[in-house]
């Protein structure tokens, strides 16, 4: 097995994830590989469609019929230093590091916590299920969970039911339930979609400070650009189940070196742009088309057809490599040398 780096957490080879339906394949996640760093976040970013959520619960193994994974490998590092493929766990080994070791927190939090238990019962679940202690300890552990992600009054807020909390609080719940047992990788796929702005603000600072804490690393997935910039390192751009563009967070909002990028970031608003020299209004902009069915991709390149910089070959040919446009900086387009 490839040894990792001594400060990588998770390697993602050349994934493969589909889903059978009939005689269709839809191909989900198309060779995706990256890799995340002990105590980084690396942000995957993509519109609705390009596989990011895919890919999360492909390294959490927790994929419904007809999914599966057909090829790749997920290497993760145990706590114990050893080494594994998560795509080769057999299940029961698999609850042992999912949850434990490895924690998501879901996109909607009413829907990830059962309606029919308290928050504190819910918290001293997971800590009963990994770890040799009572109740009693499991209680307690839960309080300071809640009082860590700042839920004020947490001893009353245990006793709680899920709808008796407002959406930041509920969102404030899971994320206590995906660190009681302090994991070293946490995978937060869209945990501040439905919140409104001010709270969001609060979610994204609460990780970061809780990510120095622990030292944990994070997987965060997510369709928003501008939370991009608050919270990763790395940022991983996936298009129709592929990678199109990998880079450091700075270089890649200071230069984009895929079409598709620089699309994204264009469809930011921003007062200061968007209005015309009179000072009228002017129109977003917004990326033309939608994302290809994955169980039909088009020949060439899955972008062409929205692409502004497309050329013969890009329509022709079945897709550019993942190729390092600059250094540390790696970008799928034939194109990248003229962006």
């Amino acid at each position: 097995m490839t040894e990792l780096a001594a400060d990588v957490v998770l390697q993602v080879e050349d994934l493969r994830t589909h889903f059978e339906l009939g005689r269709r394949v839809a191909k989900s996640v198309d060779g995706v590989s990256f890799s995340v760093r002990r105590g980084e976040t690396v942000a995957v970013v993509g519109e609705s469609g390009s596989g990011k959520s895919v890919t999360s619960l492909s390294i959490m193994r927790l994929l419904a019929p007809p999914g599966r994974i057909i090829g790749g490998r997920i290497l993760y590092r145990r706590r114990d230093g050893s080494m594994v493929d998560i795509a080769e766990l057999p299940e029961k080994a698999m609850r042992a590091v999912r949850g434990r070791e490895i924690a998501m927190i879901f996109q909607e939090p009413m829907t990830s916590l059962n309606p029919l238990f308290t928050v504190g019962d819910q918290i001293s679940e997971m800590i009963l299920l990994h770890e040799p202690v009572g109740r009693a300890a499991a209680r307690a552990r839960a309080k300071r969970m809640l009082e860590l992600v700042e839920i004020p009054a947490a001893e009353r807020r245990l006793d709680d039911y899920p709808h008796q909390m407002s959406g930041g609080m509920r969102q404030r719940v899971m994320i206590a339930l995906a660190l009681a047992c302090t994991p070293s990788l946490l995978i937060a796929d869209e945990p501040t979609t439905a919140l409104d702005v001010t709270i969001q603000a609060q979610i994204l600072d609460l990780l970061r400070r809780l990510q120095a804490q622990i030292g944990m690393s994070i997987l965060f997935v997510t369709h928003n650009l501008g939370v991009v910039a608050e919270i990763a390192h790395e940022v991983v751009v996936m298009y129709a189940g592929r990678v199109v563009e990998q880079a450091p967070v700075t270089r890649l909002f200071e230069r984009q070196k895929h079409p598709y990028t620089r699309g994204l970031l264009a469809c930011i608003p921003d007062a200061s742009r968007d209005r015309g020299a009179a000072g009228e209004r002017l129109r977003l902009n917004p990326i033309p088309g939608n994302v290809p069915n994955v169980t039909a991709l088009p020949a060439g390149c899955s972008f062409a057809a929205r692409c502004p910089y497309v050329v013969d070959v890009c329509t022709k040919d079945p897709g550019p490599p993942l190729v390092a446009a600059e250094v540390a900086h790696l970008s799928r387009c034939w194109r990248h040398e003229a962006l």
